[in-house]
């Protein structure tokens, strides 16, 4: 009766990458992202990595670094 789902093991693929960059502890550069699964469909932002030549687009404007307060 529809009590038990299966649980999908999702297989999320990138549909939007945004112009918002971020650091790592490490300084490497990571891009938020909107990743959807090819599965269900389930859609969640993730911070995932990029090349460093992205730090390259916040000179240029196309892009910019979010800082966080601590």
């Amino acid at each position: 009766m529809g009590l038990f789902k299966k649980m999908c093991s999702h297989n999320y693929v990138v549909k939007e990458r945004s112009n918002a960059l971020q650091q790592d502890e490490m300084g490497y550069p990571l891009r938020l992202c909107i990743c959807q699964c090819s599965k269900c469909g389930k859609s969640e932002q993730k911070w995932l990595d990029t090349n460093e030549s992205a730090l390259n687009e916040i000179k240029t404007g196309k892009s910019f670094l979010v800082k966080w307060d601590r």
